[in-house]
């Protein structure tokens, strides 16, 4: 396991957060503020609550040696930063404003437990003391850490470093782009996702993402979602009517590669998907981009088509 970086008092985010609450009183109130780049945004309780979410059981060593378990829910750290390469630093600022370091990668390994923002202990709201937000680690075989990798009293989470923006542009009746924070944001929340079985080489792999058809109802015609709504979506915002003429869409990597597919192949159907994770893991920018394009095993093709994954997706354009 990789060791946590310097802890340190942070005075200007500290200022921020001594403002904050100890403890959230009801599900209304901001218990999180989170800074990635140049994005702040927001968190009540409810609103955590409406992303992924886990639960297991973690066990952490105290400072006299004797050991606590307990069953944890939260979210993911890795799906409150991101995407972000394993070097960066994410300071997690208590209420009382003490900060703590992680390296990033740390948090996004998943090998031994995932790494969790819990806001219950054993069913339970934390204590005032550890709450309303703790740093821990849960998973099937009961991870053990120390107590020092465990932020308390948790009120802010900044992504520190370069972090690098990418955006996803539809091109159709209108042009959308949609940016990394409202992409992420989507992906957070399962009601959004679909994951996909795709088998390459022998090996099987689950994808995790936006399906296809969704994204291309915010540009098939002048009915969409509103700019400030991100990822957002409504039936009857996708034009049925004219996906079944079978009007090609486009999807475009950013080293010029193309594949394409027609829209009514994939109208309403979640097995074609933007992928963001693999196997539960953000995509490796490196290999395969932020953003590519797979579909489900199960998807049966026309007669004479092929279609294949587009690693390093940025430009989605329809053919209307």
């Amino acid at each position: 396991m990789r060791k946590l970086g310097l802890c340190l008092l942070a005075a200007g985010l500290g200022a921020l957060v001594l403002s904050l609450p100890a403890v959230a009183q009801t599900a209304t109130e901001t218990i999180l503020t989170l800074i990635r780049g140049e994005e702040t945004r927001s968190y009540t309780l409810a609103d955590l609550e409406a992303l992924e979410v886990v639960s297991g059981r973690g066990t952490f060593t105290r400072s006299t040696g004797t050991e606590y378990t307990a069953t944890y829910t939260g979210v993911p750290m890795a799906t409150l930063i991101g995407n972000i390469p394993p070097d960066l630093t994410v300071r997690v600022t208590s209420t009382d404003g003490y900060s703590m370091n992680y390296e990033a990668g740390m948090l996004l390994d998943g090998s031994e437990g995932t790494w969790i923002l819990a806001f219950e202990e054993d069913g339970e709201p934390l204590s005032p003391d550890r709450g309303p937000l703790r740093v821990v680690q849960v998973g099937d075989d009961n991870p053990h850490f120390t107590s020092s990798l465990s932020a308390k009293m948790v009120a802010a989470i900044e992504v520190l470093g370069t972090y690098e923006e990418y955006s996803l542009t539809l091109e159709g009746a209108i042009v959308r782009t949609l940016a990394r924070e409202e992409l992420e944001a989507g992906i957070g929340c399962p009601c959004h996702t679909a994951t996909v079985n795709v088998t390459s080489k022998g090996e099987t792999h689950t994808y995790t993402g936006l399906p296809l058809w969704r994204l291309i109802a915010y540009v098939d015609d002048e009915i969409h979602p509103a700019a400030d709504q991100g990822v957002h979506y409504n039936d009857q915002d996708f034009n049925a009517t004219l996906a079944a003429t079978g009007y090609g869409v486009t999807l475009l990597a950013s080293d010029g590669y193309d594949q394409s597919v027609t829209s009514d192949l994939i109208a309403g159907d979640d097995r074609f998907v933007v992928a963001f994770k693999k196997d539960g893991v953000f995509l490796d920018p490196g290999s395969d981009g932020y953003m590519r394009f797979v579909y489900d095993d199960s998807v049966e093709l026309p007669e004479g088509t092929t279609l294949r994954s587009v690693k390093f997706l940025e430009r989605i354009v329809l053919e209307i």
